[in-house]
Order: structure tokens, then C-alpha cells, then sequence
């Protein structure tokens, strides 16, 4: 009498086992992110570069998403949900790119996920507070953060297949 949408079933690889968990944890809040997610994009929607704006909530056209760079229905298939919940892998996006109709659960292309390493870069050579978190999660130097998020890519597409590409509304900016 449980709603499949509240059952998870767990492989366990010491033992084989299939187990039915009925738990969820709660996905976390992660709208504390938006300012230092907004000091990088200024303003703008990761993808589209249409404005958006942080001290907005609720169903306003210009409150920012907290999105997934690569979706949490990710974790489904062996992706480790607190390392998809990272801050390497969070952006601010726009209400429409974030739609169902848009990027939602597909996996960006791999321009986006140059500009992502772009950020994840300019966050650690500023010496911004997230710097020691961002090298912990993806590497000490840059070639290993390159490498860890293209590994990353890899790992989504071969797990999901459909990409995304952003539909630019304005110049970018970053």
C-alpha cells in the first residue's frame, strides 16, 4: 500500500542484496548556495544569461533555480547524491532553462561543461571561501579538476543519454 514514488530499492554490493528503503532523506536546501553561486554569474542564468535576480522567491519569473549541473535522477544510477549536491556541480538557472520542456534531468553538452570548469576555476583562484571545498571534491590542480569533471560527463551520458544545449537569450557574459 506504499506509493512507488516513496520506495527506493538499494543494491548492496557486499552481499547482493536488494533492499527496500521507504526513508527518503530529504533532498537539502540548497538556496543558502545563491549568493556565492550569483558572485560568478552576476545576476545572470548560467545557461541562457537572461537575468535573474537572488533576493527574489517564490514563482517570479527572475527568482534563480538552484540547479543540478548534472541531475540528481543521476543518483539512480550509481552517481553518490552528497557529491552531485557539491557545490562544483550547482548553478544558478533561470526558471525556463531549468524547465521540464528544457534542461531539467539531461545532461548539458560539453560547451556548458567547459563553462563550468571555467567557473569551478575562477572560484578556486580567487581564493573565494568555497575554494578548499571545491578542491576537495574535484581535484588539487586544475588538470585533475578538468579531468574529474569530464570523467563525470562521461559517466552521465553513458547513464543517461539525452543531452542539452542553452538557447542563449543574451551575449555572454562570463
Amino acid at each position: 500500500g506504499i506509493s512507488t514514488s516513496l520506495i527506493l530499492i538499494e543494491y548492496e554490493k557486499l552481499t547482493g542484496a536488494l533492499t527496500i528503503r521507504t526513508d527518503h532523506e530529504k533532498r537539502p536546501v540548497l538556496t543558502s548556495t545563491k549568493p556565492a553561486l550569483n558572485g560568478y554569474q552576476r545576476g545572470e542564468c548560467f545557461y541562457c544569461f537572461s537575468f535573474i535576480n537572488i533576493n527574489v522567491d517564490g514563482e517570479s519569473n527572475l527568482a534563480p533555480h538552484v540547479d543540478h549541473f548534472f541531475p540528481r535522477s543521476l543518483q539512480k544510477r550509481g552517481f553518490n547524491p552528497q557529491s552531485l549536491d557539491g557545490i562544483w556541480n550547482l548553478v544558478l538557472a533561470c526558471k525556463r532553462c531549468n524547465g521540464p520542456s528544457e534542461k531539467w534531468d539531461r545532461i548539458p553538452t560539453l560547451r556548458l561543461l567547459t563553462r563550468l570548469a571555467k567557473r569551478n576555476e575562477f572560484l578556486v583562484t580567487s581564493h573565494h571561501p568555497l575554494r578548499e571545498l571545491l578542491m576537495h571534491d574535484t581535484g588539487t590542480t586544475r588538470n585533475v579538476r578538468v579531468a574529474f569533471l569530464q570523467e563525470q560527463h562521461s559517466k552521465a551520458l553513458a547513464a543517461h543519454i539525452h543531452t542539452w544545449e542553452a538557447k542563449e537569450v543574451h551575449e555572454p557574459s562570463f
